[in-house]
């Protein structure tokens, strides 16, 4: 193990290092433990947003930023976290930062919001000592800004185990989707990878809907869809034309299944947060199968697109073209002015 810096080198060395990172709202800049100095190459971050106080809405939030609620696998990882923390304010006010650690309630069982194991857990004396019968959180002890290497449990009474009054909390970014061995985070910072949308995803590694099936249903809604793509979480929002589909359920990372909501007879683009684009046509009291070949298919989504929803209660009948008719034009003779 390679020995721990103290806390004023660090100090200078992490607020000159944190310039590299990028801050999004309310948080510190972003730090990395380099490979090359023993670390594991995550990103680290005090976040002190004090309108987010539940525990479980500020994994919320730590997602929608490409992170998670910071987790200790070791002393030297400890080691990084707490002293970045104290460069960045974590420590005042009596605050305790909360880290991605929560106990499930009505047990002495710990797990760490990633699922890794939990085996690293330098409790402070007399520490745990919250009620078993309620659920509690995992923070880095800092009593009267006196803060030590060792970590406590904080009891709140809120039914999702919530942070209380304690604003302060680490962020973690360790996601890898592409597998190319970095972590996303910082390749985003310096530019190799596109996130348009700036959620701190890679925009390769965010969901996208490549189709739908069946490809049509009644504008009343209720048809049941299997929407196909990459990348699905498993929570996501499925979205008709901006309109929440029902019965959602995420049956893989490549498959969904939903309930389409009301429409509005024609074609509606369907997004699975916020992503995708790929058309589901509403018909208007029109047959199922609108070619006769027994099923749903791109037949009958071409005699849709004609129909415009206009078949009323009756089988969509695609307009026909009037037959063209070639004439022969005869040639006229011309007429000689006789004198």
């Amino acid at each position: 193990m390679k020995s721990i810096r103290n806390r004023l080198s660090f100090v200078a060395i992490g607020l000159v290092a944190a310039v590299v990172g990028t801050a999004v709202a309310a948080d510190a800049p972003a730090v990395q433990w380099k490979v090359s100095d023993g670390g594991n190459g995550h990103w680290y971050a005090l976040s002190t947003d004090a309108s987010i106080h539940s525990f479980v809405q500020r994994q919320q939030d730590a997602e929608s930023k490409g992170a998670h609620l910071c987790t200790l696998s070791s002393i030297a990882e400890h080691q990084f976290v707490f002293d970045l923390t104290w460069a960045q304010g974590g420590f005042t006010n009596g605050d305790w930062p909360a880290l991605g650690g929560y106990r499930l309630p009505g047990t002495d069982q710990w797990k760490w919001i990633t699922n890794e194991p939990f085996t690293y857990a330098p409790w402070g004396p007399t520490e745990p000592n919250g009620n078993l019968a309620s659920g509690a959180y995992l923070q880095m002890w800092g009593a009267n800004n006196q803060p030590n290497m060792t970590l406590d449990d904080n009891t709140n009474s809120t039914s999702d185990g919530g942070i209380g009054i304690n604003p302060r909390v680490i962020l973690e970014w360790s996601v890898d989707c592409n597998g190319d061995g970095v972590v996303d985070y910082g390749q985003i910072q310096s530019g190799e990878l596109a996130d348009t949308n700036h959620n701190n995803v890679p925009d390769v590694c965010d969901p996208h809907v490549t189709y739908v099936q069946p490809i049509s249903g009644p504008a009343s809604g209720g048809t049941a869809v299997n929407i196909n793509g990459v990348n699905f979480p498993n929570s996501v929002s499925v979205l008709f034309a901006g309109v929440a589909a029902t019965d959602v359920v995420v049956v893989s990372s490549t498959l969904i299944t939903a309930v389409t909501p009301v429409g509005v007879p024609g074609m509606t683009v369907v997004t699975v947060n916020g992503w995708g684009g790929e058309a589901f046509y509403y018909r208007s009291n029109c047959q199922s199968d609108l070619d006769g070949s027994g099923g749903v298919d791109s037949s009958d989504l071409g005699i849709l697109l004609l129909d415009f929803g206009s078949c009323g209660d009756s089988a969509a009948v695609a307009p026909q073209p009037e037959p063209l008719i070639l004439q022969t034009v005869e040639t006229a003779t011309p007429v000689l002015n006789k004198k």
